[in-house]
Parts: structure tokens; C-alpha cells; sequence
């Protein structure tokens, strides 16, 4: 006879048999359960184990699985963030801006409202074009339009959809969007350092994730590092010197290639500008799949915090423009015990379900262009 497990999740109860998949019992009960790839890529399905033994799924994080890959081997009580739960809404293109020769602002505005937490991404589906994956973001002279999506995206040589930008693409075109999705999202309540680190459009979550924490606590500590090959691709200087009004904030532009142009951008690959990370620091990283599994690893060595949804290729475009998903990683090991319980996140966008808290220094507030910082 099948042995039967009883799973608490979040404090709904279901069961299953012992070697189910702990998603798919879940759903096959009822139980509204975060989910999307069901392949153990896009991490919306993270859950963390806090009674009980689970097999496979494993995230390279203590005690936190992938639920679509994770079997049931005992009793759970199991956790996973309240996310705002994907829907798929229509949208008009508003505007866009050159930010570098190869980067865009693409200013995109939903047909109704549509949550999001700060550090998401979303599915967006030109009409005649593929579907391809951004991380929405705020201005980068932190401007505020409420009601509008600001995407970066990296015109790639023969890319479907980042070449028609301007083109077949323009103010009034219309799309869809899907989401949102994944788990590098801001956490508030928090206290400890963040080190945020970027390379090329993976800027945009970072920058969302920055300018939340900011508006929560203007005297966060904070450390921002972003990254690119050459500095003619480094399009976020604004960005950067808004950043570098917070009391407690440092940053750094570096670039891979040698560079005589400017003084205050550093020279070298990223893990030589990183501070000394300890096991107290929350660690964000967002770029191509490499470049994040080298961060996250360094992170990971120290016992710090992580978070990230990986840029990962989607044909002809290169990460900058393709499907912002997890790597996978192939579980072989079981998972025990407990894991500390996350926050919830605030929302960005528009009209949402948790308005960012207001720093009680209203000067970032207010935004504004700031001094650049290259």
C-alpha cells in the first residue's frame, strides 16, 4: 500500500504519496502553489524545507528546493514567497531612448494594472515577433511614470526582435505581457548590506532592486557594480551617480578591456572589484549565465545570501535580449531541515500590490538626474 505523506505549505495541507513530485501534488489538490517552467529553470517554484526530507530539486541553496523537481520522502512543512501570481495582459508601446549605440529604454504601458515586484521579469510578446524575457526597471534619472514599464534592452546583430526596435517596432506598437516571474526580487525589512552586482542589461533588475531598498531606507548599506566588456557599452551613468547620493552606498563601473577615457571606471573582470563579502551580506547578481554563476559562487563560499534569475540565450539574440531563466542544476542529494523565511517584496509598476515604502529622506523621492559617474 502507498505510503502517505501529510505536507504543510504555507499552512495549507494536502498529501502525497511517498516519491511524488511535492508540485505536482500540490496542484493536483488544489493547493495554489507558485509555478511556471516546471523544468527547475525559472525558480518561480523555489520553496523552502523547513520539517522534513525532500529528494532532488536542489537549488545550490541550504534547505531550498525546486518544488517541480523535488519528491516527497517524508512529512514537510514547506515555504514559499507570496508572489504577486502571473496573469497576461495587453500593452502599448510608449516611448524609447537611446541609452547607448547598442541599449534602448523601452517605455511600455499596460492596459490595466499588473504587479510586480522589484527585480521580476516578465514574458513580453511583440505582435509579429517572438516572445522574448526583460526584467522591468525604473528611470534611470529616477523619474517617475506609475503607470508605464521601463525595459533595457541590448540591440543584438541579427536579433528578431532587438533589431526592429525603432524600426517595426515604435511608439503605438502593440504586445503582450506575461508575469511576472522568478525570485530576485527586493526583500524589505532588511537591514544588511547589499551588494548588487551587474553585467551589460542585467543592470535593469539590479537597478530596480537598488532604487526599492533606497526608497525603503535611504541609509542602507549598499554596494552597486556594474560591468561591461568595453566602456562604450557602459550606458548607465546616470544611474550610477543617482545611486551615489545614498549616504551609505558605493559604487563602481568597471570594464574588461583597457580603457583611457575615464579614471573613475575601473579596469578588470568583476570578482577583482568585489568587497570583502561576509556570511551577513545580501548578494544580488544579474548578467549572462557565466558571469552569475561566478558571483553566486564567491557568495556562496563566504555563506552570504543570494539571489538571481540568469540571462539565458534564446535563438539569434544574445542574453541581453533573450529569456531571463534560471540555469538549471541537476539535483542528486537530499535536502533537510530548516531555512530562514523571506519577506515579501514591493511592488513596482503599475498600480500595485504593496507601494514601495517611502524613505524618510525624501531626497530620493524626489529623483533627479544626478553627477555621472563616468
Amino acid at each position: 500500500m502507498p505510503i502517505l505523506h501529510k505536507i504543510s505549505a504555507n499552512g495549507s495541507l494536502f498529501s502525497a504519496r511517498s516519491g511524488a513530485v511535492l508540485l505536482d501534488a500540490a496542484l493536483l489538490q488544489g493547493v495554489e502553489f507558485p509555478h511556471d517552467c516546471r523544468a527547475g529553470r525559472c525558480g518561480t517554484c523555489l520553496t523552502r524545507v523547513k520539517k522534513g526530507i525532500t529528494l532532488g530539486g536542489e537549488t545550490g541553496e541550504p534547505r531550498t528546493v525546486y518544488a517541480c523537481q523535488a519528491r516527497v520522502l517524508s512529512d514537510l512543512k514547506v515555504e514559499f514567497d507570496d508572489l504577486p501570481p502571473p496573469q497576461t495582459v495587453g500593452a502599448q508601446v510608449t516611448g524609447m531612448t537611446d541609452l547607448a549605440q547598442d541599449v534602448v529604454e523601452l517605455q511600455v504601458r499596460p492596459d490595466g494594472p499588473m504587479p510586480i515586484l522589484p527585480g521580476q521579469y516578465c514574458r513580453f510578446t511583440f505582435r509579429g515577433f517572438p516572445t522574448r524575457a526583460y526584467s522591468p526597471t525604473v528611470s534611470m534619472t529616477g523619474e517617475t511614470q506609475a503607470e508605464s514599464f521601463r525595459l533595457q534592452i541590448q540591440r543584438v546583430p541579427g536579433g528578431q526582435v532587438s533589431t526592429n526596435l525603432g524600426e517595426r517596432i515604435c511608439s503605438g506598437h502593440r504586445l503582450t505581457i506575461e508575469g511576472p516571474f522568478g525570485t530576485a526580487f527586493h526583500r524589505p525589512g532588511r537591514s544588511e548590506r547589499l551588494v548588487l552586482v551587474a553585467r551589460g542589461t542585467g543592470f535593469a533588475p539590479i537597478l530596480a532592486v537598488a532604487d526599492a531598498a533606497l526608497r525603503e531606507n535611504f541609509q542602507r548599506d549598499m554596494v552597486v557594480i556594474a560591468a561591461s566588456r568595453r566602456i562604450e557599452e557602459l550606458y548607465m551613468p546616470a544611474a550610477l551617480g543617482r545611486l551615489s547620493t545614498a549616504p551609505n552606498a558605493s559604487v563602481v563601473a568597471t570594464v574588461e578591456q583597457p580603457q583611457g577615457q575615464s579614471r573613475l571606471v575601473r579596469t578588470g573582470p568583476v570578482e577583482d572589484h568585489l568587497p570583502c563579502l561576509t556570511r551577513g551580506d545580501i548578494v544580488y547578481v544579474a548578467g549572462g549565465r557565466r558571469f552569475v554563476e561566478g558571483v553566486a559562487n564567491l557568495a556562496r563560499a563566504v555563506g552570504a545570501q543570494v539571489h538571481f534569475d540568469a540571462f539565458e540565450s534564446n535563438g539569434s539574440e544574445n542574453p541581453g535580449g533573450g529569456f531571463l531563466e534560471k540555469f538549471a542544476k541537476t539535483a542528486k542529494s537530499v535536502v533537510f531541515g530548516a531555512a530562514p523565511a523571506a519577506a515579501n517584496g514591493n511592488s513596482v509598476g503599475r498600480p500595485t500590490i504593496n507601494a514601495p515604502p517611502r524613505s524618510q529622506d525624501h531626497r530620493w523621492d524626489r529623483g533627479g538626474s544626478a553627477p555621472d559617474a563616468a
